[in-house]
């Protein structure tokens, strides 16, 4: 079956794909997408005392993180498709299902791009003390700067990877080792639902941000497989990174809380930006600067990483329209740039479009972008736990050199405790009555609002791709034979192929529009 799909032009052939992903590159990129380090963690206070954010971390790296990680390797070894998680769920569910997923992942990762120049303005502005909107324009700043660079081509914060790593993990390597010597388990296991400080008080527990930060801490680990067919020898890659990260992810999240709390153990103090209070206290100004420096590199790292994917996601979605676009206004110098990718990655116009967006969205605050991003990415991972089962019963013959023992059973255990946190943070999240910008409920009406502007989006995509089989089945009434227009028709139009059928079970391969993420 696989060089049926092969042959149809859905997937890029494994074989085929240029490998330019090392482990270590993996490696790398797989912890600005799971987790990044510790900037911006502090704000896990704000949802509940210190207690049970700790046995909630480590409960979700044992029951979500782990299993997560080992459903993402062992479809990454077994199918190493550029796109990943996109394409594996297209094609199981088929290209309509596969559309709304794609753009579910796109809004998704457009509101968690969002946070992380959110973070980064929090940093500075209690670095500088800058008000609400001084540190809005400081995330807009950063948007602006990021997407420059990326303008005059993605080589340079590929190339950059590394050193942004580096620089983030330093310091918060030093402010862990220094103050280890200060651990107090009393401080941070502590339960108290009511702490009061500096005229500033916590109350109880904020259920659905726990769980959305819990979510969204660790969610990463279902896009590692995006990297599948750019990665050398995934067989091997794969399951030594999962190995690394998530006992790196985990111990990076946990361990500076462990060491701030045992200094400063009042919850009303925490917000973004308080780490590098207590470095400075801790080690002196020295550590305090570099922990801004290490926190903008792991900003600037984890913004990049999910607006890749917006980019990607946008661009494979409108390839075809673009192209008509482009095509129809060429003599226009402007839209040829705009249109045409030439070491950007994709087209520019998709990364303009994109850092507009994000520059909007900089102006809420980033619980809210948290939230919603989470709530979102329920749905896209209920889709990814279904492909997982639908390879396991459909493909129980396909090559797997990293899987999960016990068949199908062993498939659905590992698989029950990711889809349970997911229909709980989806509970909590539905009954908190938070309001955002004065707007009550405003998470799960701007999720139904997504989800209804998706059943259009895709209404329109099809209705376009509809009428261009209408004039090429016109173009192909022209002709000496019947037989001649029939292939003439699915030359041009391989979408209505009969064997490649929209929303056909058969269809299972992820096109080349989808499978480009």
């Amino acid at each position: 079956m696989g060089e049926d799909l092969l042959a149809h032009g859905g997937l890029a052939d494994p074989k085929d794909t240029h490998r330019s992903v090392s482990t270590l590159g993996l490696l790398i990129i797989g912890f600005f997408w799971t987790s990044g380090g510790v900037y911006g963690n502090e704000a896990l206070l704000e949802a509940a005392p210190a207690g049970y954010v700790f046995m909630s971390m480590l409960l979700a790296a044992i029951f979500y993180a782990l299993p997560l990680a080992v459903i993402s390797a062992e479809l990454a070894c077994a199918l190493p498709y550029d796109g990943g998680m996109v394409a594996w769920v297209e094609e199981a569910c088929g290209m309509r299902i596969g559309g709304h997923n794609m753009y579910w992942v796109w809004i998704s990762y457009l509101f968690d791009a969002a946070a992380y120049p959110v973070f980064a303005a929090e940093y500075f502005g209690e670095r500088l003390d800058l008000s609400d909107t001084d540190r809005d324009l400081v995330g807009d700043l950063f948007v602006v700067v990021i997407t420059v660079i990326k303008l005059c081509g993605t080589e340079y914060l590929v190339k950059a990877s590394g050193f942004l790593f580096a620089v983030s993990m330093i310091p918060a390597t030093i402010y862990m080792v220094y103050g280890a010597k200060d651990l107090n388990s009393q401080k941070w296991m502590d339960t108290n639902t009511t702490v009061s400080g500096n005229g500033a008080s916590v109350e109880g527990m904020d259920e659905a941000m726990l769980l959305s930060w819990i979510v969204w801490l660790y969610s990463g680990f279902a896009s590692l497989g995006a990297l599948a067919g750019e990665t050398v020898n995934p067989k091997r890659s794969y399951p030594i990174v999962i190995a690394v990260l998530v006992p790196l992810v985990t111990l990076y999240i946990l361990f500076p809380l462990m060491v701030s709390l045992s200094l400063d153990d009042d919850r009303a103090n925490y917000a973004p930006g308080q780490f590098d209070t207590l470095a400075s206290e801790l080690c002196g100004d020295w550590l305090g600067i570099m922990f801004i420096a290490g926190a903008t590199a792991c900003f600037i790292g984890l913004y990049n990483a999910q607006i890749i994917v917006c980019e990607r996601s946008m661009a494979a979605f409108l390839a075809q329209p673009a192209a008509d676009f482009a095509d129809k206004y060429h003599d226009y110098k402007i839209l040829g740039y705009l249109l045409k990718e030439k070491g950007t990655g994709v087209a520019p116009v998709f990364i303009i479009f994109n850092a507009l967006l994000a520059g909007v969205l900089v102006w809420l605050p980033y619980d809210a972008l948290i939230e919603f991003s989470v709530i979102v990415a329920c749905l896209t991972t209920f889709l990814y736990l279904y492909a997982y089962l639908w390879y396991r019963v459909k493909r129980p013959e396909m090559n797997r050199p990293f899987y999960v023992p016990g068949g199908i059973v062993g498939a659905v255990l590992i698989s029950t405790p990711i889809f349970g946190l997911m229909v709980v943070t989806l509970y909590f999240a539905a009954i908190s009555r938070d309001e955002v910008l004065g707007l009550q409920d405003a998470k799960i009406v701007g999720a139904l609002i997504v989800l209804l502007i998706g059943v259009v989006v895709h209404g329109v995509y099809f209705a376009y791709q509809w009428r261009n089989h209408q004039r090429a089945s016109a173009y192909t009434l022209v002709g000496p034979s019947e037989s001649t227009r029939d292939d003439n028709k699915a030359l041009l139009n391989p979408m209505f192929d009969n064997k490649n059928s929209v929303g056909s079970s058969d269809s299972a391969a992820p096109s080349a529009t989808y499978g480009a993420v």
